[in-house]
């Protein structure tokens, strides 16, 4: 699991707020006397993992397993599935206690719902004749921090819920959220908000608010001053754009996934064959809050200016008298060695991905893009990519930025466009293209 990020120095009291997920977490597990096997949905293993080590999972005596289509191997009586509600996931939890009836395995199932229960989830487990064998419980954790001035609400595909299938459930997950907060923190007085879906949350948070009471009354006044929410359709040319931060490029070819990166331990000087690791990215590793968000290229600057000052103060550790004070000073610097080593290597590997003239030669068309030049410079660079098979992605971000910042395409370009995109890289993802357009993301001219 990654690193728990230290929270000491937030600016709102998030460490109380993450140990009270804890409790709760260690509070469910208590109540289920003796051991038992801890179940997790590989997509919560993350966002647990900022919240509680494993040790204390164990401690508590939980065997840890991730879910999946393939039967639970454990000798334990007691099984504790921890899921999001999720209609694939409740048949896999079906077929595994199918699966233990047949083998005339008598055991104790709790599902736990993260956050919170759906009822066409317990509908599943009734159609399957185990809701009777179930005991079904809750497990609120609607936020989970990331570091010391992050809180995520994990709803990657909330976006696409709202914009494509209509479903607006993740607005009142936000809300709850918002509120579990202020029950924290104390009711937020002004709230600001940009967009369809962002004044819902605001209407719904107004709503909780009214039907239950945040208890303030221990409270002189709010630590939040003011709130502010915004739709992510209110600027969708930013995330089309390549980020050129250090954080922003570690998450854009790493890619960043609960405050951690995952690589080949070859990459960060550890010899292991085929062996992957997990290098933590948050504010407890002081040499990265210093540079993550600094443009790549000054990032590099700064590690080599740092590793001259050692090497600088090494050579005069070796060939001159120094003083205890000085040798103090000269140890404190070795200690932040660990953080140059990790992050010199990170740079590295980031190197060999910016320096392409692919790279390149795509930042500079975003940019002509985002200044509305060039039209048919445009329309045949993103062609060549198509021909060329590059990564999907790559195009489709390209693509959708062309749209955005034309007001959509030529009815005869966008359908050639889309016709090449289905014949270069097969009709399977025609559903993909169907739901950028009807987010409006791709769009012909009026």
């Amino acid at each position: 699991m990654a690193q728990i990020p230290n929270l000491d120095n937030s600016p709102l009291n998030l460490k109380s707020f993450r140990e009270q997920s804890q409790k709760d977490l260690v509070d469910i597990l208590k109540n289920i006397r003796g051991k038992k096997c801890l179940v997790i949905d590989p997509k919560l293993s993350g966002s647990i993992s900022l919240i509680i080590q494993t040790t204390i999972l164990r401690e508590n005596g939980a065997e840890l397993r991730h879910l999946s289509a393939e039967p639970v191997q454990t000798d334990c009586t007691k099984v504790v599935y921890l899921v999001r509600s999720e209609f694939s996931l409740m048949r896999f939890i079906c077929f595994n206690i199918h699966h233990d009836t047949s083998q005339g395995l008598q055991r104790e199932y709790y599902v736990y719902f993260v956050p919170r229960r759906e009822v066409v989830c317990e509908k599943v487990l009734e159609e399957e004749n185990v809701h009777n064998l179930v005991t079904i419980g809750e497990y609120p954790l609607y936020m989970v921090p990331l570091d010391e001035d992050v809180l995520s609400f994990e709803l990657d595909l909330a976006n696409k819920e709202c914009l494509v299938d209509g479903n607006t459930s993740s607005l009142w997950h936000i809300a709850k959220a918002i509120h579990k907060l202020e029950s924290s923190f104390g009711v937020i007085p002004n709230v600001r908000a940009k967009g369809k879906a962002s004044v819902r949350i605001a209407d719904i948070l107004n709503r909780m608010q009214a039907e239950e009471p945040v208890n303030s009354s221990d409270m002189v006044m709010p630590e939040i001053n003011t709130l502010i929410l915004m739709d992510r359709e209110v600027d969708m040319v930013t995330p089309m754009c390549s980020q050129l931060t250090y954080e922003g490029l570690l998450d854009e070819f790493l890619h960043i996934n609960n405050g951690a990166v995952e690589l080949d331990s070859s990459i960060m000087g550890v010899q292991q064959e085929g062996k992957k690791m997990k290098v933590p990215l948050n504010s407890s590793d002081k040499l990265f809050k210093e540079i993550r968000d600094l443009n790549f290229e000054v990032v590099v600057q700064v590690l080599r200016q740092k590793a001259t000052s050692m090497k600088q103060d090494y050579t005069e550790m070796t060939t001159t008298h120094q003083t205890v004070s000085e040798l103090k000073d000269f140890v404190k610097k070795l200690n932040s060695l660990p953080e140059m080593t990790r992050h010199i290597n990170l740079a590295q590997h980031l190197s060999t991905f910016t320096s392409k003239h692919s790279f390149q030669s795509r930042l500079d068309m975003e940019q002509t893009l985002v200044e509305a030049q060039s039209y048919d410079i445009c329309y045949d660079y993103i062609e060549e990519l198509i021909h060329k098979q590059e990564p999907l992605v790559t195009v489709l971000r390209l693509l959708i930025l062309f749209s955005i910042t034309n007001s959509g395409l030529p009815k005869k370009n966008f359908d050639h466009l889309r016709r090449e995109l289905l014949h270069s890289y097969g009709f399977e993802h025609i559903a993909m293209l169907n739901n950028l357009e009807k987010a409006g993301l791709l769009k012909k001219q009026v």
